[in-house]
Parts: C-alpha cells; sequence; structure tokens
C-alpha cells in the first residue's frame, strides 16, 4: 500500500513570490560536512507495531507520535481521529465533525501535539483542538489557518504555524494558546521560486518546535535554521548532497492535456538535485533532516539524513536508508510497512516499524 501523502505535492500552477524582509534569518558562521555512519550504527529496531484492526484505516492517512510514543492517526476516508497506545491498540476516535460541523479534511490532513494533553487538528474550516481523552475542547473558524498552514508547532506557550504557500509576503505566524494571532516573522523568499510554489516537503515537516527556538526550511535547503538570530550558528551539508543550480522552466497550467508532459520535466528537474523531504524533531534539542533523490548506486538508499544537536551533546552525523520514515518522535523513527509485501486474504492494517536512536560518541 502507497501513501500519496507523504510525497511531494504538485499544485497546478504557479504563485508568484515577492522578497520579503529578512530580518529574522540567522547569520551562519560555518557550513560542515557531518561524520557518515551506517544506519544500523544509529538506529536499532525496536518493536513491529500493528495498529488494532477494530478501526480500518483509509489508503490516505497522516501519522504523528508525541513523547509517550502514542500514535495519532488521522484518517480522511473516515474523517477520524484515532489515538493508539504505543503497542498499537486503539485508545479512543474522534470524528471531525463531532467537533465542527460540516466540516471535513483538507486534502493535507495535519494534527500536532500542543503539549501532553492537546492536540490540534487542522480542518478545511480552521482547526479543532482535543483533550487526551479525545474530547472536543476548542473549535477555530480561520481561513488562513485552514488553507496556508503546512506545519503547526508550539514553542514555550505559542503556537507558530508555518505557510504552506509563497506569497507576496510570507510569515511564520504566532498564536496565543486560543489561537488569536499575535505577531508574524519574516522569511526570506526561496532562491527558486517557480518550483517552490509547486513542489513541497511533507505536510507538517518545514517548520518543528525545539528547547531553544522554531526551526523552518524550504525544500531547497540543505540544513534548517531558526526563526530569531543566532550569532555563531552551524549548519550541515552531507557530501551526498547535491546543490540545485536552476529553476524550473516556465510551463503553462497543468491540466489533462499535459500533466503527463508537465511531470516529466519535473521529474527531470528533480533528478538533478537533493532535495529536503522534511525537518523533523528527533526529540526536543535533536533535528533530523531528511533528504531524497540522492545519487547513489544502490537504489535501496535512495534517501538520506543528517542528525544534528543543538547542544552539542554528540557530533553531527549523516546516514542513508530506504525510505522515509512516516514519523519522527521522542528518540525514535516510524516506518510503514508496505500492505502489499505481507501476502494475506484478511484486511488488516498496515504495520509500523519503530527503530530507537543510539546518539554517536565523540570517539
Amino acid at each position: 500500500m502507497k501513501f500519496p501523502h507523504r510525497t511531494s505535492t504538485i499544485a497546478a500552477g504557479l504563485l508568484v513570490c515577492l522578497v520579503v524582509g529578512c530580518n529574522s534569518r540567522s547569520a551562519v558562521d560555518q557550513i560542515l560536512t557531518p561524520t557518515h555512519m551506517d544506519f544500523g550504527d544509529l538506529f536499532v529496531q525496536e518493536s513491529v507495531i500493528q495498529l488494532d484492526d477494530s478501526v480500518l484505516l483509509g489508503l490516505r492517512w497522516y501519522l504523528e507520535v508525541n513523547s509517550k510514543d502514542e500514535l495519532l492517526v488521522l484518517d480522511t476516508q473516515s474523517q477520524g481521529v484515532h489515538l493508539f497506545s504505543p503497542d498499537g491498540i486503539l485508545v479512543w476516535t474522534k470524528v471531525i465533525t463531532d467537533c465542527f460541523p460540516g466540516t471535513s479534511f483538507n486534502f493535507n490532513a495535519y494534527a500536532s501535539f500542543l503539549n501532553e494533553s492537546h492536540i490540534a487538528v487542522l480542518v478545511d474550516k480552521g482547526a479543532i483542538v482535543l483533550g487526551q481523552n479525545g474530547e472536543c475542547i476548542q473549535t477555530i473558524t480561520d481561513e488562513d489557518l485552514a488553507t496556508n498552514t503546512w506545519a503547526l508547532c508550539s514553542y514555550r506557550d505559542t503556537m507558530f504555524a508555518m505557510p504552506r504557500d509563497v506569497r507576496d509576503s510570507t510569515f511564520i505566524r504566532a498564536y496565543s494558546s486560543d489561537f488569536t494571532l499575535i505577531d508574524q516573522f519574516p522569511l526570506p523568499a526561496p532562491k527558486f521560486q517557480r518550483r517552490a510554489s509547486v513542489m513541497l516537503m511533507n505536510t507538517g515537516s518545514n517548520m518543528r518546535c525545539f528547547n531553544d527556538d522554531v526551526w523552518w526550511a524550504y525544500s531547497e535547503s540543505f540544513d534548517a535554521i531558526p526563526r530569531l538570530s543566532t550569532a555563531g550558528l552551524t549548519q550541515f551539508m552531507p557530501d551526498f548532497f547535491v546543490e540545485r543550480t536552476r529553476d524550473y522552466p516556465d510551463f503553462p497550467l497543468v491540466d489533462q492535456s499535459n500533466f503527463r508532459e508537465v511531470t516529466e520535466m519535473i521529474g527531470k528537474a528533480e533528478a538533478e538535485a537533493t532535495s529536503m523531504v522534511g525537518m523533523f524533531a528527533l526529540d526536543n534539542e535533536t533535528r533530523m533532516v531528511v533528504y531524497n533523490s540522492i545519487d547513489s548506486s544502490d537504489e535501496d538508499l535512495g534517501h538520506g539524513a543528517v542528525i544534528a544537536n543543538h547542544s552539542d551533546r554528540f557530533p553531527a552525523v549523516s546516514t542513508r536508508f530506504e525510505k522515509t520514515p512516516e514519523a519522527v518522535g521522542s528518540g525514535k523513527l516510524y516506518f510503514v510497512n508496505d500492505l502489499g509485501d505481507e501476502p494475506t486474504e484478511e484486511i488488516l492494517n498496515p504495520s509500523i516499524v519503530r527503530y530507537r536512536f543510539i546518539p554517536p560518541s565523540d570517539e
């Protein structure tokens, strides 16, 4: 079973982008190449999780995890929010229309754990906030929050939203605990503006909140940067990263007549450089940047990652693996197995393989 929500999104058409203020961009002091290590030296398989089949998931769903290793699943087919225990047992289910009548999931169904007891779920009219037992806490009607948010996270009791689109003004938006807009932080325009309007990272993975700040990235980036200026910032570029040198050429609005031609053109352009799939919080002070389109003789190692600790508790490292993790959190990676590789006549949810991170030493 394939999960199209985890692939890069191609939009029909281009958006015009103007350069905006860059006051919040950090000053990069140095760019280093991380030490490369095998995946098996950094991660150990901890368990294989079979999600409770009392709730059968559709073909397209989104996975998020919290610090308790609980698994939150958004199922766009059933319009349901499901919380599973770390072992895959169903804890509770909430249909989003029970909290917000008349709403539905956007094509970019997305949720974020705001703290240990609250979950924000984006819907097509705004957002809903659920409690730790799935109860409806709050309903927010906000068109911009609903349609122009690609990531959401909580930092020091403030919610931050990363925009989906590159528009005439691009900002990280800051909200109070009741989702009242209280501030905006300008972002620099992407270098490759036409590409940025059609090629996005996975939902929720271009911004994350850590102990030190809110960090963000574009898909053309080689590393993420914090929201606020930081002196002496070190970024890491792996040796397998191939920098992009040109933007997409002009092409018309996509329709049925030219869809194949345009997608082939985009695919060719993507094969020429490395793309950031997403930036994840491996834990509260460790970012994990995942890439694809890696030039490798081994087709099973077409993805890669850089892992860097913000407190320098261990040296930054890079590694390669087969596919993008479905979720990252609390020091663990979660990969979803393809049901097509598991011959059975039963209708089952896919299994999830959980790996635990082993921090490298300085030796």
